[in-house]
């Protein structure tokens, strides 16, 4: 049977939605959020995004504040090209259509600020940025530390809170506040050299007056499904380990030593892990393993008996229990 991905439209209420996409339409927004949508984008919208992978699910299970979104894009009326989506990632700065991008999600959501910006002042900030780039003079933050000084080094949510700032509109993505004795800002500097309060989740706008969500959108692919959440399981075991049960990474084996190294040279692992400081990269990379190790575990037994109705709450229990059966090989209580 040929498969096939449908997409699933969740709108707060049908009318609101309805009247959105009717103010949009008459405000000149170009092309579909998704195609049958009815959804305009406009100049500013911000777009939530989730596709399942280790990186994307760390994100969003530890990040704060707390959400299912783990990446944030930008929709930019350019002078020169209409409509655009703009992303900067480890990947750097891109610039994409609509349609070529939200195919490959599997979440997203449309959010809006209350007041729309001034028309062309949002494009000047991207572009100004964009020239900065290109001549080399700003760069991904791979300690992912959001500050207000235009030091040269963004991430996604940072990049875009300066364009909002810049363009005289409501910070979409401010800094959290954290309690001096909290133990993911004290474990992130210890074990990753990374500023825990300095990273803002891409959820943040959910959570701010405003801003307004209009709709969301999933993929209802099956195996896209299960691997959201054997991902999001196992990252919520691993914060339990960690938390919970006082537990420490353990030592990287010989394989996951040559791994640190070959991505410390920029062989292997993707710009991430390679822009990471050695702490960080190093725990990249044993929970990388680790991660792979439970999920082709998971997959195999469900695979062996396909004959079994598998709900998620058959899914979820599997993969705490091989997550645990691998628990000694990768963690050690502490001392």
């Amino acid at each position: 049977m040929k498969k096939s991905v449908t997409i699933v439209l969740f709108l707060l209420t049908a009318f609101f939605a309805g009247q959105r996409a009717r103010a949009a339409s008459a405000a000149g927004g170009e092309g579909p959020f998704f195609p049958g949508s009815g959804m305009v984008l406009q100049d500013g919208d911000i777009l939530l995004t989730y596709v399942p992978s280790l990186l994307n699910s760390c994100n969003r299970t530890f990040a704060k504040p707390e959400g299912k979104y783990a990446h944030a894009l930008v929709y930019v009326e350019l002078p020169d090209k209409g409509g655009r989506l703009v992303d900067f990632s480890a990947n750097g700065l891109r610039i994409s259509e609509v349609k070529n991008h939200l195919e490959k999600l599997r979440e997203v959501a449309l959010v809006r600020p209350r007041v729309p910006p001034d028309k062309g002042r949002l494009a000047d900030a991207f572009l100004e940025m964009k020239r900065l780039y290109d001549e080399k003079k700003i760069k991904f933050d791979f300690a992912l530390r959001w500050t207000d000084a235009q030091d040269g080094r963004y991430y996604c949510t940072e990049f875009i809170s300066h364009l909002f700032r810049e363009s005289g509109l409501p910070d979409p993505f401010p800094l959290n506040r954290f309690p001096a004795d909290d133990f993911w800002v004290n474990w992130y500097a210890e074990h990753l050299e990374i500023d825990y309060a300095r990273i803002v989740s891409p959820n943040a706008p959910l959570h701010l007056p405003d801003f307004q969500l209009l709709a969301e959108y999933r993929s209802n692919d099956p195996a896209d499904e299960r691997n959201e959440l054997i991902l999001d399981t196992i990252f919520l075991r691993i914060g339990e380990y960690l938390h919970n049960d006082k537990a420490d990474i353990r030592a990287p084996s010989l394989g996951s030593r040559l791994l640190v190294n070959i991505a410390g040279l920029g062989l292997t692992g993707g710009a991430l892990a390679r822009g990471l400081p050695r702490k960080g990269r190093t725990v990249f990379v044993v929970l990388r393993e680790y991660v792979l190790l439970v999920m082709n575990k998971v997959n195999r037994m469900i695979s062996s008996h396909s004959d079994r109705e598998w709900t998620r709450e058959d899914i979820a229990a599997l993969t705490r229990r091989a997550a645990d059966a691998f628990r000694g090989r990768y963690f050690v209580n502490r001392e």
